[in-house]
């Protein structure tokens, strides 16, 4: 079974009838998606791929939150991290 490969077509399709908003996360094809104790780890192969995900994070944060598949997100490249950031805004708040 191919967990990545499952991971980013559920995330791809809930796009699949606003199609502005599946060209900004359509980039995630090129990544490695993998989750792990409540975080999406998305491994890209180069900055540039990376850096567009990073951009459009907002959009990819929505149907990660709706389908509930992990409470952050950490997106990487060559095991590095350009940005991490929670799904919940709830989470935010300090305590």
């Amino acid at each position: 079974m191919n967990w990545y490969g499952q991971l980013t077509r559920l995330i791809l399709d809930y796009y699949r009838e606003d199609l502005s908003q599946l060209r900004q996360v359509q980039i995630l094809k090129n990544c490695k998606v993998f989750r792990r104790w409540g975080v999406l780890r998305i491994d890209c192969h180069d900055r540039q791929t990376a850096d567009a995900l990073a951009s459009a994070a907002a959009t990819l944060r929505e149907p990660i939150a709706q389908l509930r598949i992990a409470h952050q997100i950490n997106i990487l490249f060559r095991g590095g991290l350009v940005m991490s950031l929670p799904v919940d805004d709830s989470r935010l708040k300090t305590w």
